[in-house]
């Protein structure tokens, strides 16, 4: 009985331990016009899964709120053409995404207000918010065009994580809202409604991300270092540019690194702006943690790893990192350029490199020896970067190039 037990117990741990299905990256999107008798059309968003991932749609009928919605009879494929009952409400879809270890359910931002056929008076598309969804930061809503000349008026709206169910927030009738203590878990949309003459049409902006407790300034483009890869020279590093509630004080740590930026250590005494690189650092990498602080507490960004340091007699010297072009996106292709170099090279081979979304512990991905590199879905959650081995006579020299963003 107790051998029975057990293994019961064993089957249960391995089927809890199994994924419930794929993992959504980026939510679905619902593109078209909002208008009676013009078709809607979904995308999947992004996922990852194991094996062939399918997808089933289902989509919603809503008020002009994203409340009290009802699945629309019928409406399961990836476009639908708005009808009657649609106009002044609002559209929504679910996209179920199918793969060996189950299915896995997201939501696309709601689509609408829904304007009667022939109407005059549009919006080209759904505004946008811009900002970060934290606590005590300014966001701003985009003014649409509109069809017609139109004045403009907004009421900002606090939704459930999903993007539904929203309310008004008592006012909020501005482009700007400062995000408040008590939208902490909620998504924020804007309805922005034109009026021209008599008439009058209102839109859905997208929604914001849930709404975070500020945690010190928000990054919005990464640290990076900039010099030439040398024994002797001096690296500086640029702080990037981060949004903050007040003045914004930076704080560095410079870190050495083996040549696949792994196995980094804390440089004694390197806390400064810029770091002059010594005999140690030859043939190494070299990596900086940015801390930013400002009234809410202090925030933490990694600049890409920049390398590999050739010594103070080597003729040939990257002088500004290889640098990625395209998107790091599945399915994409990114492509290296070579960067710039103290001696024109001869000749440049290539090695891609899968890393931590802090572009650190970097392993080569087999195969990869080209200029270019088709994404997979092994990327999801990983940084990639490419090493660049350029040839000038005799002289050999390595250079990372600046690692991606991490792939969604």
């Amino acid at each position: 009985m107790k051998a029975l037990l057990a293994a019961a117990g064993l089957v249960v741990a391995l089927h809890s331990a199994s994924p419930p299905g794929p993992v959504a990256g980026a939510a679905p999107t619902v593109s078209g016009v909002l208008e009676q008798g013009k078709r809607l059309t979904a995308t999947t968003g992004t996922w990852t899964g194991t094996g062939t991932l399918t997808y089933a749609y289902q989509w919603y009928r809503c008020d002009a709120n994203g409340s009290h919605c009802n699945s629309i009879h019928g409406a399961t494929g990836p476009s639908y053409t708005q009808v009657a009952k649609d106009v002044d409400g609002s559209i929504g879809v679910t996209v179920r995404a199918t793969d060996t270890t189950g299915t896995t359910a997201a939501y696309a931002p709601l689509a609408g207000i829904v304007a009667p056929a022939g109407a005059t008076l549009l919006a080209a598309s759904q505004p946008t918010i811009v900002g970060p969804p934290n606590v005590g930061r300014a966001l701003t809503v985009e003014t649409p065009q509109w069809s017609l000349t139109a004045t403009t008026t907004f009421a900002w709206e606090r939704c459930n994580a999903n993007g539904r169910a929203c309310v008004a927030i008592p006012g909020a009738t501005g482009p700007t809202y400062t995000a408040a203590p008590s939208d902490v878990g909620a998504t924020l949309l804007v309805a922005v409604t034109g009026r021209a003459g008599t008439v009058k049409q209102a839109v859905l902006s997208l929604p914001t991300a849930a709404v975070q407790q500020a945690m010190g300034p928000t990054l919005a483009a990464r640290p990076s270092i900039a010099g030439a890869l040398q024994q002797g020279k001096r690296l500086v590093v640029r702080t990037g540019t981060w949004i903050g509630s007040s003045t914004i004080t930076y704080a560095f740590q410079w870190y050495r690194c083996d040549t696949n930026a792994a196995h980094c250590s804390a440089i004694h005494g390197a806390t400064k702006a810029s770091y002059a690189q010594v005999e140690r650092d030859v043939g190494h990498t070299l990596g900086v943690t940015v801390h930013a602080t400002d009234s809410t507490g202090t925030a933490t960004a990694y600049s890409p790893v920049a390398g590999v340091v050739a010594s103070s007699a080597s003729t040939l010297v990257v002088t500004r990192q290889p640098a990625l072009t395209g998107s790091a996106v599945v399915g994409q292709t990114l492509t290296v350029k070579a960067g710039t170099w103290s001696s024109k090279p001869s000749s440049l081979t290539y090695a891609w490199l899968r890393c931590n979304p802090n572009g650190r512990a970097c392993v080569p991905i087999a195969a990869a020896t080209s200029a270019t590199y088709a994404v997979t879905p092994l990327d999801s959650g990983h940084t990639l970067t490419a090493s660049v081995t350029a040839t000038a006579g005799t002289t050999v020299t390595a250079a990372l190039a600046v690692a991606s963003l991490p792939v969604p």
